[in-house]
């Protein structure tokens, strides 16, 4: 949650004894404080609300860009900057990150699983529905695959350093596997049918 107030950093921060209010002090020189509410919150609207943002600033940019002078076009061969986020880029984003939680939440059950079956304790496991039945790196796999390729780069760019590096780990298995390079193109095959 993004609470907003301070217009430079804030610099410190102290939390009431019974945690009902914080006093923040910020290089503005200003002190503020903050009640907590009785107000729910949801996380997946704050991520709405927050992706939502994102565009809309992003749209006001461009707008704003519109009548700034044109960049000349790179020669023929040359390599032209990267394009802006996009409503489906941050989707794509979110999905991905979204799969990646999913995946590490299934190893942690598999590896519970395991040590319950050392303790004896054997039950048969009950793979995630949610990964479609595929292994984690599989899920993974197809999620990226899913991402439109003009955008690919974009939604891997909007990606926080964590989950890139989670991402980043499925990379030895993908490229040591040949039958990865066919599950893409299956994957890609599919997507493109249902589009």
């Amino acid at each position: 949650m993004l609470i907003e107030g301070h217009h430079p950093d804030v610099w410190c921060l102290a939390i009431s004894s019974r945690a009902d209010f914080i006093v923040t002090g910020s290089h503005d020189r200003s002190i503020r404080r903050w009640d907590r509410t009785e107000e729910p919150f949801f996380i997946e609207e704050e991520k709405e609300k927050r992706l939502e943002e994102m565009f809309e600033s992003d749209l006001d940019n461009a707008i704003e860009n519109r009548y700034a002078p044109k960049e000349e076009l790179p020669e023929e061969g040359a390599v032209a900057l990267a394009g802006k986020k996009t409503q489906e880029t941050l989707t794509a984003t979110d999905l991905i990150i979204e799969a990646l939680d999913v995946v590490e939440e299934e190893l942690d059950r598999i590896a519970q699983h395991e040590e319950e079956k050392t303790r004896g304790n054997v039950a048969e496991f009950q793979p995630d529905i949610r990964m479609l039945g595929l292994s984690p790196s599989d899920y993974v796999l197809r999620t990226l695959s899913n991402v439109n390729t003009n955008d690919l780069e974009q939604t891997l760019l909007a990606l926080p350093f964590a989950d890139a590096l989670k991402l980043l780990s499925y990379l030895k298995d993908w490229a040591s596997n040949p039958d990865k390079e066919k599950m893409i193109r299956a994957v890609r095959r599919n997507t493109s049918r249902g589009k």
